[in-house]
């Protein structure tokens, strides 16, 4: 019986379907797919709304409401693939003022401080969350519970809070050195500086 040749430029771990890369690709997938049902859900919605309302004179009832149950979870769901791939817009103010070590030492206190508001955005949303469940709040039209998207946006913000943890573990192992090489490979890629 014969096997199939080992592909030397395949990693041990990507074939293990439960290594770490594995795991972060699906994890990717995953969030990326809601995401997309998600928007495209908002699209479908709105072109349905606009084309009902002004050709058929018969909109979708609710469907102001769907779009607002539906932005956030399109928002949240996207957070964490974006904090973990550092893909946030950022200013570069500083950037040519700053030395090597200062660079290093700003990034690291914006990483923790990204943090500490996603892990209390979570915290407080998951106390909203609870709030809403007690009173039984819905909305005011297709009457949906608001409880549920404020528990998924407070896991959402959970799970960016973890991923910003290893985003700041992989900076302090990072020397400045090496974040200044980087920094200076990536100013080069951006055609707008």
């Amino acid at each position: 019986m014969a096997t199939e040749p080992e592909d030397p430029n395949i990693d041990d771990n990507v074939r293990d379907s439960s290594s770490p890369v594995n795991f972060s690709i699906w994890f990717d997938r995953g969030l990326l797919a809601i995401t997309a049902i998600i928007m495209f859900g908002m699209m479908a919605v709105t072109f349905i709304d606009v084309v009902g309302r002004y050709v058929f004179d018969r909109p979708i009832h609710g469907g102001f409401e769907m779009i607002q149950f539906m932005m956030p979870l399109a928002m949240f769901t996207a957070l964490p693939i974006v904090t973990r791939d550092s893909g946030h817009i950022t200013i570069s103010l500083l950037d040519g003022t700053l030395g090597p070590r200062a660079a290093w030492i700003q990034r690291l206190v914006i990483l923790i401080g990204s943090a500490g508001v996603a892990a209390f955005i979570s915290w407080l949303l998951w106390l909203q969350g609870n709030e809403l469940l007690e009173g039984q709040n819905i909305s005011g039209f297709l009457e949906w519970p608001f409880y549920p998207p404020a528990y998924a946006i407070s896991v959402l913000s959970f799970v960016t809070f973890v991923l910003m943890i290893g985003v700041i573990v992989q900076h302090l192992k990072t020397t400045v050195e090496e974040f200044a090489l980087s920094q200076s490979a990536a100013r080069q890629r951006r055609p707008l500086d």
